[in-house]
């Protein structure tokens, strides 16, 4: 039997006049496993291995003009596999350019899918990943689909591959390799998300990361101490909340600095999914009309539904914690993205979907909080909605008008966001104070135990790797409350915020200036008893900057506290006859079509 891989999934991600695809050829599902055209022997797959596999796929596009981006061969990829673990590989052929930039991302069923994509130099023949188990050894080969864009400004193209892999075992280790032909090939494991029901799990988020190379503007070599504090904490998988490379402030360089960036994020994401929501900075001059040529084409993320903007926003649900992941450049009404270079106006795209994401938003929330499979709902975006440092860009009016009010009908939990370069906790807020700023109204001020069902806490993390920092605050009147800048419209590009307001939402902050970075690690606990109680612990680790003398510095701790919630599956709920299995994303997606 045959499985090609369904027409539509993910199916506009990429803007038409920039970028093209080769898709991958039909994959064989059988015991046994052929390769024509191919000097290999066939391979026996270990019986533990069943995945469906399928070459993403994204629309065919025009050719444009080939200008081979030469970059470096692999760097970061992961130290060899124990030799029971090995995958077998034909010999490479001197001068043949590696794969690099390897990373993962969920799948629509984090328990049973996993995407694994990563760039070449050049275009090269049979880009594919072999899949197998520690136990098993030797898997199965499943060919790519290669994607490309060219980079409007330095005519540059970029070529990426991906592959994504279905019918996986839930929290389950798996062993693979990335190769074509005559390379050698890049390793690594994953292990897939715990199956649909209650489980304990363990994720980690920041933003504004940067390529950990300070040879590009906006990063310092941080970023790369940053991505190896993740893998310190071994978890399931991060949330990257938005500035990601800072390519834009590189436009003479602006896929080379992708690349530093990618290649530096494949310490910890050949390991684990890293799932990234674009920022300010991803909207690039030369990428488009939404300048996300770059980040769509490196990146292959849960479908949305939606016709036009698949990847823009998407869900997934892990355990019983379902991720919803934002486009805060759409919501937000603040002008600080790229100028064109050709008209010297900026790239501004905010309304951009008139009304789609937050059309699907709603859906999503809506189905979650009518079933009993999901009990907490975590979003992730990059702008936001209020933030009290000295330096900040304000909390948004776009995001309070048009965003906060779903998260208060639909109870989200918990908001992340980046943008200012700090930390950053608010108290659970729902609803508004008096005043005409939308001022989010405090629900409760208990700093250590939080129960957010009454209200939703929002996390800054911006302290990811960039060069820039943003800890310190405005000054508090004599009752200690702080002043925070409000931002109410679009102004000039890069304009400072119009308006102020006390913070009295602002719960904590990190001012101590040693400490500028950080990473937050999220331990969820599902409890034990249907309707009981159910905790999600949330640590803040702060870091001193990395140095040549001490370029991977020990983060510590700094801000620890519980949400916690009742679980959705108690006795008495009139829809206690609903599949366990259905979850938000599954009724989103049926509505959209």
């Amino acid at each position: 039997m045959y499985r090609y891989f369904p027409a539509g999934w993910c199916s506009t991600a990429v803007p038409r006049t920039h970028g093209r695809r080769w898709p991958g050829r039909a994959v064989r599902l059988g015991a046994s496993w052929a390769f024509p055209g191919a000097q290999e022997a066939a391979v026996v797959a270990h019986p533990s291995v069943h995945p469906s596999v399928h070459p993403s796929t994204h629309p065919s596009t025009h050719p444009s003009r080939r200008t081979v981006l030469r970059t470096g061969a692999a760097a970061g990829a992961l130290a060899a596999l124990p030799a029971s673990t090995l995958l077998w590989t034909q010999p490479a052929v001197a001068g043949t350019p590696g794969p690099e930039q390897v990373h993962l991302q969920w799948g629509e069923e984090p328990s049973r899918e996993m995407t694994v994509s990563w760039a070449t130099a050049g275009s090269v023949r049979r880009p594919r990943v072999r899949i197998g188990t520690p136990r098993g050894g030797a898997g199965r080969s499943v060919d790519a689909e290669t994607r490309t864009y060219v980079d409007g400004l330095n005519k540059v193209e970029t070529f990426t591959h991906h592959v994504r892999l279905d019918g996986l075992r839930p929290d389950t280790t798996y062993v693979y390799e990335v190769l074509h032909d005559g390379a050698d090939p890049v390793r690594g494991t994953f292990r897939t998300a715990p199956a649909r029901g209650r489980a304990a799990f363990r994720f980690t988020s920041f933003g504004d990361l940067g390529t950990g190379d300070n040879v590009f503007k906006k990063s310092s070599i941080h970023g790369a101490a940053a991505v190896r504090q993740v893998e310190q904490f071994n978890p399931l998988f991060h949330l990257l909340n938005g500035d990601l490379a800072y390519a834009n402030n590189n436009t003479d360089l602006q896929p080379q600095c992708w690349n530093a960036f990618m290649d530096n994020l494949s310490k910890s994401a050949a390991n684990r999914p890293w799932m990234p929501a674009p920022g300010n900075h991803e909207v690039e001059a030369g990428g488009g009309d939404l300048g996300y040529a770059s980040y769509l084409t490196r990146f292959e993320l849960p479908d949305n539904g939606t016709r036009d903007h698949c990847g823009n926003w998407y869900s997934f649900q892990v355990g019983s914690v379902l991720f919803v992941s934002l486009d805060g450049n759409e919501i937000a009404v603040e002008d600080d993205a790229s100028l064109d270079p050709a008209t010297g106006r900026s790239v501004y795209i905010s309304g951009y979907s008139e009304g789609a994401q937050l059309r699907w938003l709603e859906r999503v929330l809506s189905r979650a909080r009518r079933g009993r499979s999901v009990d907490w709902i975590v979003a992730n975006m990059h702008q936001f909605a209020m933030s009290s440092s000295a330096a900040s860009h304000g909390g948004d009016m776009g995001i309070r008008e048009k965003l906060l009010p779903l998260l208060d009908r639909y109870s989200v939990d918990l908001v992340l966001a980046g943008h200012d370069h700090d930390y950053e906790r608010t108290h659970p807020v729902r609803g508004t104070a008096p005043g005409g700023l939308l001022t989010p109204a405090v629900a409760d001020d208990d700093l250590r135990q939080i129960d957010t069902s009454q209200g939703t806490v929002h996390l800054i993390l911006g302290g990811g790797g960039t060069a820039g920092h943003d800890d310190v605050y405005l000054p508090a009147d004599p009752d200690g409350v702080r002043e925070a800048s409000v931002r109410t419209q679009r102004l000039t590009f890069k304009a400072d915020p119009d308006a102020k307001e006390k913070a009295h939402w602002s719960a904590v902050t990190d001012p101590d200036t040693k400490y500028p970075y950080g990473v937050a690690v999220f331990d969820v606990d599902p409890g034990p008893v249907p309707g009981g109680r159910t905790t999600i612990t949330v640590s803040y680790y702060h870091s001193v900057p990395a140095t040549a003398a001490n370029p991977f510095p020990t983060p510590v701790l700094y801000d620890r506290f519980t949400l916690y919630r009742d679980r959705s599956d108690g006795w008495g709920d009139d829809d206690q006859g609903e599949d366990e299995d259905t979850d938000a994303r599954d009724g989103a997606k049926a509505a959209a079509r």
